[in-house]
């Protein structure tokens, strides 16, 4: 794609999503004496500063500096860090974290996040640790005792859903662990959350989590709310585990697998393939009375191309699935989907924006407030290389590209048109 082509179909991106830029409901928490810079204003660029990939408050004071006079409505001088730092601390993170759901059900009404990747609509929950800390920035923040030479720390915690089912691997909730819990305990509310949210609008069938979400009154609350439930298997839960384990080896050491996957090149294990098994012997298992179906998935692995494969792994997952809604190949696309979440949206904050590092702003809302702005950021770029460019090679790009590609687009002169604000929009 040429420059000049390239830049228009950035600042088209940029005016087509420009309710995702625009604040207007989320209120000022400063008073009114002396302010310089809307509330509008400055999460927008902030926003903006996020999606070129700012790691600190002083790379998003150089960058508005950049972005003076330019697209962005209202900045009409540099912003200091101190100035942004303070306003980000100050602010609730209950708006902006409905300001993600306007920007999903938005994504989700012009089919922006249709199911391609899988054959049914799928959403991955996990937790994350957002920052390393040495004092308690806030009430969320759960302490944890030394160990091997290190002293007490607090550890910052949120739970994330994200869509795995469409190109776009997008964040569509997230919400802070309190520290007197963990991903099990906080489950409840969050899905609850989730149901409120996306519940009419249709936007996941499934849900998928790893084993620290295992519970059966968890599943319960998926299976109640008439969703659907794939979740791994460890051993917090002794007895459901052991029984898997003894129907399922039989049948993996007697049968064929249901299904299996080309042997693929793996960086850092060699070469790799999955098979499955299933069964639904153990439907409505104890008081697992939603369980339909318990699935083995094995990793095989070989050092070359012909070498001897060996076990590397067993996986477990249950799930309240009829036999007949996935075939046995769909179910290992399921479960490798679900890294997405790990390998899509939090490899991409700990290493692209250096998430885990507490980067940002620290003091009062600044943690919860910096990480809503950070995975709104991380859906824009994530839309726009998997829906909105086209080429094959801009929808191949690099994270480095996609920031450099959105700074040329802010910086250069308009190639689409603006409205009488001064927000661009597409002719």
């Amino acid at each position: 794609m040429k420059l000049r082509q390239r830049i228009k179909a950035v600042q088209s991106f940029i005016g087509q999503r420009r309710e995702a830029l625009q604040f207007d409901g989320v209120r000022d928490p400063r008073r009114r004496r002396g302010r310089r810079w809307l509330a509008q204003t400055l999460l927008s660029m902030a926003t903006m500063s996020l999606m070129m990939q700012a790691r600190s408050l002083r790379a998003a004071e150089r960058l508005s500096e950049d972005l003076v006079g330019g697209r962005l409505k209202g900045l009409a001088r540099r912003v200091p860090d101190s100035t942004l730092g303070d306003f980000l601390a100050e602010v609730s993170p209950t708006p902006l974290r409905r300001h993600l759901h306007k920007h999903v059900l938005a994504e989700h009404r012009r089919k922006a996040l249709e199911p391609t990747v899988l054959p049914i609509r799928a959403v991955a929950i996990d937790g994350k640790c957002v920052a390393t800390l040495d004092h308690e920035a806030n009430r969320f923040c759960q302490k944890q005792s030394g160990t091997e030479g290190k002293g007490p720390h607090w550890l910052f915690r949120v739970v994330n859903a994200t869509l795995i089912s469409s190109a776009a691997a997008v964040c569509i909730d997230q919400q802070p662990i309190p520290a007197a819990t963990n991903d099990m305990g906080v489950f409840p509310s969050f899905f609850a959350a989730l149901m409120r949210t996306y519940g009419r609008a249709n936007l996941f069938d499934v849900v998928t989590a790893d084993a620290g979400f295992c519970s059966e009154a968890n599943a319960r609350i998926i299976d109640d709310a008439g969703k659907g439930y794939w979740i791994s298997l460890k051993e917090n839960q002794p007895e459901l585990r052991h029984e898997a384990e003894r129907v399922l080896l039989a049948m993996a050491t007697q049968c064929e697998p249901e299904a299996q996957t080309d042997w693929e090149s793996d960086s850092t294990r060699g070469w790799i393939r999955r098979q499955l098994w299933r069964t639904d012997e153990m439907a409505q298992w104890g008081k697992w009375t939603h369980l339909r179906q318990v699935v083995l998935v094995r990793v095989l692995v070989r050092d070359g191309r012909s070498g001897p494969e060996r076990v590397l792994e067993d996986r477990y997952y249950v799930t309240n699935l009829v036999r007949g809604r996935l075939r046995g190949t769909a179910m290992l696309d399921l479960t490798r989907a679900h890294w997405r979440i790990e390998n899509n949206l939090h490899g991409a904050l700990d290493i692209q924006w250096q998430e885990d590092h507490g980067r940002w702003v620290q003091r009062g809302n600044g943690l919860p407030v910096t990480a809503l702005l950070r995975v709104l950021a991380y859906n824009l770029l994530s839309v726009m290389r998997a829906v909105h460019l086209r080429t094959i090679e801009a929808r191949a790009a690099t994270w480095d590209q996609l920031r450099n590609w959105v700074r040329d687009a802010m910086v250069w002169p308009d190639l689409v048109g603006r409205d009488q604000e001064g927000i661009p929009v597409t002719p």
